[in-house]
């Protein structure tokens, strides 16, 4: 390869690698988020079904961010990897985490609708972790899959369609939840 066309590749792949960065960095500017340690000392404006979404870090295993939501106990429920599956633990546990937090809750969700998320949430207890091909395969569940598929669920059994993708992508990621109309970001102040 001639020395031109090694420039023009390291140009592209260069200005690629910016306009990516912009658009990452454009997405978390417009949502509002705290740290763990603000989310949890405010816990009281939290409410049993709100979702969590951790910022991105430049790391393999945290570059698309993290979704989890908050059970009737408060308590945060999530896929957080292979090793995990489904992992339930009090909001105090996130304390170190070294990500922001962005707290999104479903618009015009109600007791009946928590009622039903609830009980999608328990029927993923022994379900694995695992990355599927398909947002809507419920066998094995990422984090965000996760999410995406309870509130789904909880939709159909009380009548209600809740597709929190924003893309409509074959997956689901959580910034795509992030994004979701059907969703208003929560401020704590």
């Amino acid at each position: 390869m001639n020395i031109c066309i090694k420039s023009n590749i390291r140009r592209m792949l260069l200005f690629f690698i910016m306009t990516l960065a912009l658009l990452c960095k454009s997405k978390t500017e417009k949502y509002t988020w705290y740290t763990p340690r603000e989310v949890i000392a405010n816990i009281d404006m939290l409410e049993p079904g709100d979702i969590l979404i951790l910022s991105k870090r430049p790391t393999l295993r945290s570059m698309w961010g993290h979704a989890a939501v908050l059970n009737e106990h408060k308590k945060v429920v999530e896929f957080p990897s292979y090793s995990a599956g489904y992992s339930e633990s009090p909001l105090y546990a996130w304390r170190n985490i070294k990500r922001k937090v962005a707290i999104f809750r479903l618009k015009g969700i109600d007791k009946k609708f928590k009622t039903a998320l609830f009980k999608e949430i328990d029927d993923t207890i022994t379900k694995p972790y695992g990355l599927t091909f398909h947002k809507n395969f419920d066998k094995r569940l990422y984090c965000s899959q996760f999410v995406y598929l309870v509130f789904k669920k909880a939709g159909e059994k009380v009548g209600r369609e809740i597709n929190l993708d924003s893309n409509g992508g074959g997956w689901v990621m959580p910034f795509d939840i992030m994004d979701s109309p059907l969703l208003e970001n929560i401020s704590l102040y």
